[in-house]
């Protein structure tokens, strides 16, 4: 039994499995032995900066944690992603690059000599709207490249008649539509395969109200 289990196990996608080790080291998940809060660094080939990935716009202590996040780091820049949307989530939306980092994690109890009480609280974010793929030919393949006016500009404001393609033929192709947006994963190389050259956001502000880190 214990070899079938082995077995099913490693004919897992590489994301399961991962998440399964994980799931062992700082679990179980709901445990008496388990951490709080993981946070799973990655690096990314887009120039996104500083940016936390927020998957709940009701949570008030996750917005309360990434409050407190981007105050620690200020002056430097620190954007929220909002990946509240049915149908366009990532793979995993905590382990959105190929290029982990590391991880760091810690208990309520550490949170709790952090700050014992976090005050109301507003943050901004940028909600995703869509993934936009490139422009391709007849047999599915890339005709066209990240126009150089768009590249390494994440989280900047793209409007409608700004270009945002050029294709093989010097054509270039601007954004389109009614609205400004601000792109992120702009031009992420592990996303070739996934038919996304960037993602369009809009910007929203979430409240959180006041908390108190205890642990009775």
């Amino acid at each position: 039994m214990l070899v079938q289990h082995k077995k099913m196990s490693e004919d897992l996608p590489y994301e399961v499995r991962r998440a399964q080790e994980i799931n062992h080291l700082f679990g179980p998940k709901d445990s008496e032995d388990s951490y709080d809060i993981i946070f799973d660094l990655h690096n990314t080939t887009s120039n996104m900066g500083c940016t936390l990935i927020l998957e709940d716009s009701r949570n008030d202590f996750l917005i309360q944690m990434f409050h407190y996040i981007k105050a620690s780091l200020a002056p430097l820049p620190c954007y929220i992603y909002l990946l509240e949307h049915p149908s366009l989530k990532y793979a995993t939306t905590r382990s959105i690059a190929k290029y982990p980092v590391g991880k760091s994690y810690f208990t309520l109890s550490q949170l709790n000599k952090i700050c014992p009480k976090f005050p109301p609280c507003a943050i901004e974010v940028y909600k995703i709207m869509e993934k936009v793929d490139y422009p391709r030919n007849e047999n599915g393949e890339i005709a066209a490249i990240i126009h150089p006016n768009l590249q390494d500009q994440d989280w900047k404001p793209l409007r409608p008649e700004d270009p945002v393609f050029l294709t093989l033929d010097g054509e270039t192709i601007p954004l389109g539509g009614d609205r400004t947006v601000y792109p992120t994963f702009v031009n992420e190389a592990a996303y070739y395969e996934k038919k996304e050259a960037f993602a369009k956001t809009t910007v929203l502000t979430l409240k959180a109200k006041s908390i108190r880190s205890s642990l009775h």
